[in-house]
């Protein structure tokens, strides 16, 4: 049985001559390389077919431990940018197609995650008109507390008058 995490790393706390000072440190020595499965993913940041995820589980056995600097040398020629890191939709779909994934799950995901983009793109251009609809409800708020027989505090009764002066509400927009 593999050693838990926290034992791959060393915490070392030492003290100065200044017992109030207190100087931590922390160091790893070990990396865990484990393999999760893939899954068909909800993420709606995916532009065109399906998204992939990682899942829980991963195999135990197969996980791989390997000290730090070695990883590091390994690592430091095998960088890729954003760019490279991207994987295709024909790949992705390949790769949950593998994981047991149907074309009717993943065309059911995809056209569920493009509504998503479509609701999100329509909010991000009603945004503008956010402080108007913020101006109109509070004047709603504002008459309901004017309106013979609606209260402002909850539970109370307003008094109610004889006769009602009428109420002018214009609203207006400063600039556009």
């Amino acid at each position: 049985m593999m050693s838990p995490i926290h034992e791959s790393c060393s915490l070392d706390t030492t003290t100065s001559l200044d017992p109030t000072s207190l100087t931590r440190r922390i160091s790893f020595d070990v990396v865990e390389i484990r393999e999760y499965n893939r899954i068909l993913s909800d993420n709606p940041a995916t532009t065109n077919g399906p998204p992939v995820g990682l899942g829980w589980e991963y195999s135990p056995e197969d996980t791989v431990r390997i000290d730090l600097e070695t990883y590091e040398s390994y690592q430091s020629n095998a960088r890729r940018s954003k760019r490279q890191l991207a994987i295709p939709s024909e790949v992705r779909q390949e790769m949950l197609l593998a994981e047991g994934y149907s074309f009717g799950e993943i065309a059911k995901t995809v056209r569920e995650i493009r509504k998503i983009r479509e609701r999100r793109n329509i909010s991000f251009h009603h945004m503008k008109y956010d402080p108007i609809a913020e101006r109109v409800e509070t004047l709603k708020r504002g008459v309901k507390g004017i309106i013979p027989g609606k209260s402002l505090i909850p539970g109370m009764k307003s008094k109610k008058l004889e006769s009602p002066a009428p109420v002018l509400v214009q609203v207006t927009s400063q600039g556009a």
